[in-house]
């Protein structure tokens, strides 16, 4: 069987692989911080402000008791607080704190340092045209917004 033919060449299997070893890395440069990958969805959806726990968890694609854990983790680090929502009372909304921010950008340097390594086997225009193509597709199937 030649190369062009097995399923190891195929784009799905090369970026779940590649995704396995980016994720894996990335872990292992939060750990440190106390977060894991996970987390890092959170706390870029808070930066854009306060928001309830079960819109986070739907954002996240978690159920809510997997996010009230997450939350849970992320409020033992001061990175976020729960605070009631002065239009409905009944409800939490989650926002960042001044540590939470810090970790965020602390989470963005690290995510660009693993990119770094992951593609320095390509030159500058190589990675612009991978990110803008990865962008195009990630829009496509709804993953990111248009």
């Amino acid at each position: 069987m030649t190369v062009e033919g097995s399923l190891t060449n195929t784009v799905g299997f090369l970026l779940g692989k590649l995704g396995q070893q980016a994720n894996g890395q990335f872990a292992d440069r939060l750990a440190p911080l106390g977060l894991r990958p996970r987390h890092c969805a959170v706390l870029e959806l808070l930066a854009g402000g306060p928001r309830a726990q079960l819109e986070l968890a739907k954002a996240v694609g978690v159920t809510p008791s997997v996010v009230v854990d997450m939350l849970d983790e992320l409020e033992t680090l001061d990175a976020v607080r729960r605070v009631r929502d002065t239009a409905d009372r009944r409800r939490q909304l989650i926002e960042l704190t001044s540590t939470g921010l810090d970790l965020r950008h602390q989470t963005l340097s690290l995510a660009r340092q693993n990119d770094e390594e992951l593609l320095s086997a390509i030159d500058p225009t190589e990675v612009a045209a991978l990110r803008q193509i990865l962008g195009r597709i990630a829009a496509a199937t709804g993953l990111v917004e248009k």
